[in-house]
């Protein structure tokens, strides 16, 4: 929208106003109404990643210095504008005549639109996203190449491990015995690393959780604390404005679209939420899938190779050691595909969803009703107390 996302996100960062941040105008608000604005530029499908903002502006605790200064109160409507007054584009006009894109990413787009000021805190989901997706190909990519060397480490060993322990003892049975005790020692090794490595990768995952959790728990009380301000403002501020109903008509009609944004904007927010959780558990699904590839692949293509390996001098030792060799060969890449996987269990847990401030919890159509219930009440009371005048 406007200059594009990148400059939108630069401009969250400029402290405006009088002790307070005012948040930045919005960069193309749409005209009132559902028409469309002839200069919309194409969303990107990427937030923007960078820091995340200081609780300044739209995140700070309502104030009247700051919400209700018309040039703030003007910023805020246009933000508010920039979501219920845009129609949902079902030909998305930054698409052309080739393939359109997927669906997750036009759900981004839309919500980058519609939601520029919450730019931050969905980069930082993003970038977690992706974080866990390069992660889990790292993970996979590293038990693939420790699954092909210890393979190779088999077959240097029967191939030439009895000469070279022979050559140390002086006695060609222990030197065979040594070379399969050898190999149990490359089985026992592969497994120690393995297990090393995937306790390393489990606790990057928990932290990296572990931290969105807590960024994502911040931004939603801070939406949560504004959203009872907002709904709490009509009740404390009506009687400011005893002698003026027209004044006070528009102040209550501003804080009722402002709250009923702030609940759109944490709405949307999980949704965001939902959207890169999806395609995480998506990637990990084809990454399995990779992996019944890959397993038996590596295991195939050595066992060509090791099969036509011709035979040294002690034929006979060296096709026991061959056979010792796929057996161990065949175990490992077995425990490689089903021990190790990427813990999504362990992500749910850290990620603790559940201690949320979630949309529902907000619970907008009653806030929103219940105020409008109380002014419909009062209004009948003061016609019923005014009547015999």
């Amino acid at each position: 929208m406007g200059q594009g996302s990148g400059a939108m996100s630069d401009d969250h960062h400029q402290p405006t106003g009088e002790g307070h941040g005012a948040i930045p105008p919005a960069a193309n608000p749409p005209p009132p109404g559902a028409a469309d604005s002839p200069n919309r530029a194409a969303p990107s499908a990427r937030p923007q990643a960078g820091p995340l903002r200081s609780a300044e502006g739209i995140l700070h605790p309502i104030q009247d210095s700051e919400y209700f200064d018309p040039n703030a109160q003007a910023q805020v409507s246009a933000h508010i504008d920039e979501y219920f007054n845009q129609p949902l584009d079902l030909f998305p006009f930054w698409e052309g005549d080739g393939k359109p894109d997927r669906f997750h990413v036009l759900f981004a787009r839309q919500i980058q639109e519609r939601f520029p000021i919450d730019e931050d805190i969905r980069a930082r989901i993003h970038t977690y996203g992706r974080g866990v997706f390069r992660a889990l190909m790292t993970h996979i990519g590293v038990k693939r190449l420790n699954q092909a060397l210890a393979l190779i480490a088999f077959t240097v060993l029967a191939t030439l491990g009895p000469t070279w322990f022979s050559g140390w003892t002086g006695s060609q049975p222990i030197g065979v015995a040594l070379a399969a005790g050898a190999m149990v020692v490359v089985f026992g090794a592969w497994w120690l690393l393995q297990a090393v490595l995937f306790t390393q990768y489990r606790f990057r995952l928990e932290n990296d959780s572990y931290e969105l959790s807590r960024e994502v728990v911040q931004r939603t009380r801070e939406l949560q604390n504004l959203f009872t301000s907002a709904r709490a403002q009509p009740d404390q501020l009506e009687t400011q404005y005893q002698m003026d109903g027209k004044s006070w008509g528009q102040r209550s009609a501003y804080l009722t679209r402002l709250t009923m944004w702030i609940g759109a904007r944490m709405e949307y927010l999980e949704k965001y939420v939902q959207m890169e959780l999806w395609r995480i558990r998506r990637e990990r699904y084809w990454t399995r899938w990779l992996q019944r590839i890959a397993t038996p692949l590596v295991l195939i293509v050595w066992l060509v190779l090791f099969l036509l390996e011709p035979a040294p001098a002690n034929a006979v030792a060296f096709r026991g050691l061959q056979v010792l060799a796929i057996g161990l060969g065949v175990l490992l890449s077995w425990v490689s595909y089903v021990r190790w996987r990427t813990p999504m269990g362990a992500i749910q847990d850290k990620l603790g969803v559940e201690g949320w401030v979630r949309y529902a919890s907000l619970d907008v159509d009653n806030a929103v009703a219940d105020q409008v219930r109380r002014d419909k009440e009062r209004l009948v009371e003061y016609r019923a107390l005014t009547r015999g005048r």
